[in-house]
C-alpha cells in the first residue's frame, strides 16, 4: 500500500510555477544586491574574500551579558571615537549569548587596533584581554581565494555536465542541468537576500556548500532518471504515467536519504559553533531544494504536454 502518490501529471503547472517564482525571487535579490546594496556585489562577501582585520574578544559579565544590538553599540562607538572614518567601516557581531565580540575592520595598525578596543570597552563595558584573538587577510590573498572558489565551482559544474551528457541522452542531460542550475541559483539568491536584510556575509565555506549541493542534487536526479529510463523500457503504461510511477517508486528512498542528511545539519545549526552556522544553513537549504528539484521539477520537465 502506497502512503504517497505524487501526481506529477496533474500538478506539473504548479511545480514549474513554484520553481519559476523561486528563481525570479532569487534573481531579484542578486540584482538588488549588485546595484543597490552598500557593497555593490551579487552577494555580501566576507573577510575571506575581501580581506581586512578580524578581532574577537570576550566581555566580562558577572552572570549573563546584557542583550544589546550591534547597531546601538556602533552608534555609541562613533560618539566616543575620534577616528570617524574607521568606525564607519566597522562591522560587529555578538556571539555566544552576547559575550563574544567579533569585530571586522579594514586594515589597522597596532595603535589603531588598540584605540578601537579601548573605545569598545568604554562603550560596552570591561573586556577580557586574555581572550583577545585577531587575524589578518590581505587583499591579494582574499582575491586569490575568491578566484579559486569560483574556478573550482565552474570546473566541478563542467565535470558534472560531461558526466550527465555521457550517462544520458541530450534531453535527460539538459533537464538534469536545468534542475542543478535551479538549485544553485535559489541558494545563491537566498543568501543575497540574507546579505541585504541581515548583513549575512559568505566565506569560503559557502563555496564548499555550493559544491556539495551540486553533487548531492545531481546524485538524486541521476537515481530518479535511471529509474525512469529503466521503467520506460520494461513497462507498458503511457510515457507520462511511467514517469509518474517511477518517481513514486523512488520517492521513499530519496526522501529518507535527505532526512538522514538533514539530521546532523540541524544538530550543527542548533548546537554547533557559530563559524559553522551559515554553512549548515546553506547546506540544509540546498538539500531541501535539491530534493524538491530531483523529485518534482526534473521529472516534470520530462513530461509531454
Amino acid at each position: 500500500m502506497k502512503l504517497f502518490n505524487l501526481e506529477l501529471i496533474k500538478n506539473k503547472g504548479v511545480i514549474i510555477g513554484l520553481s519559476t517564482f523561486l528563481m525570479i525571487f532569487s534573481l531579484i535579490g542578486i540584482l538588488y544586491s549588485t546595484f543597490y546594496s552598500s557593497y555593490k556585489k551579487p552577494i555580501n562577501l566576507g573577510m575571506d574574500f575581501v580581506g581586512g582585520n578580524e578581532l574577537r574578544i570576550e566581555r566580562i559579565c558577572q552572570e549573563e551579558c546584557s542583550d544589546v544590538s550591534p547597531d546601538s553599540i556602533l552608534e555609541n562607538l562613533r560618539v566616543v571615537s575620534k577616528n570617524k572614518n574607521l568606525t564607519n567601516n566597522v562591522k560587529l557581531q555578538l556571539q555566544n549569548n552576547n559575550k563574544l565580540l567579533s569585530i571586522r575592520t579594514p586594515f589597522l595598525s597596532i595603535d589603531e587596533s588598540n584605540n578601537l578596543i579601548s573605545n569598545f570597552e568604554e562603550t560596552i563595558g570591561p573586556l577580557n584581554y586574555d581572550s583577545k584573538n585577531s587575524r589578518l587577510i590581505g587583499p591579494k590573498l582574499g582575491k586569490r581565494l575568491l578566484i579559486n572558489c569560483v574556478t573550482s565551482l565552474l570546473v566541478s559544474l563542467a565535470a558534472i555536465s560531461l558526466y550527465i551528457t555521457i550517462r544520458f541522452d541530450k534531453k535527460y542531460a539538459l533537464f538534469a542541468l536545468l534542475a542543478l542550475f535551479h538549485d544553485l541559483l535559489i541558494v545563491f539568491g537566498i543568501f543575497s537576500w540574507l546579505g541585504i536584510i541581515f548583513s549575512v556575509e559568505v566565506n569560503s565555506l559557502f563555496a564548499v556548500s555550493l559544491l556539495t549541493i551540486a553533487g548531492y542534487s545531481v546524485n538524486d536526479t541521476v537515481v530518479i532518471f535511471d529509474r525512469i529510463r529503466e521503467n520506460l523500457r520494461i513497462r507498458k503504461e503511457g510515457y507520462n504515467e511511467t514517469i509518474e510511477l517511477s518517481v513514486n517508486e523512488s520517492f521513499r528512498r530519496t526522501t529518507f536519504t535527505s532526512i538522514t542528511t538533514l539530521i546532523p545539519l540541524i544538530t550543527l545549526i542548533f548546537f554547533g559553533s557559530y563559524s559553522l552556522f551559515w554553512f549548515s544553513i546553506s547546506l540544509s537549504i540546498g538539500i531541501i531544494i535539491g530534493s524538491y528539484s530531483s523529485i518534482f521539477l526534473a521529472p516534470s520537465l520530462l513530461l509531454k504536454d
